[in-house]
């Protein structure tokens, strides 16, 4: 199982619902998207968006360079790229600084 449907999973055991409402984002659909969007735009598989996730998440933090090419959607993006990072901590500590 890839390091993507282990976050899936990570996130359906925190109680967060497949697919968003209609008032919410937050929904693991949202959030694996995210981090599978974010990989894409940085060019990186999702084992080395893990390994360099905290200098990732700065970049489209508010203020960040990248901030403004997420923006409409940067909330759902952040979170999710949080969640990965807590995900990733947690889990696998290969991947720890």
């Amino acid at each position: 199982m890839d390091l993507l449907n282990r976050y899936y999973l990570y996130l359906l055991a925190l109680g967060y619902t497949v697919h968003s409402t209609k008032n919410t984002q937050n929904s693991i659909t949202n959030y694996v998207d995210a981090v599978d969007n974010v990989a894409n735009w940085e060019q990186k598989s999702i084992d080395e968006l893990a390994r360099d996730i905290n200098s990732v998440i700065p970049l489209y933090s508010k203020g960040g360079a990248k901030y403004s090419q997420v923006s409409k959607n940067n909330t759902r993006t952040l979170q999710g790229l949080i969640h990965f990072k807590e995900f990733v901590e947690k889990n696998y500590s290969a991947y720890r600084e």
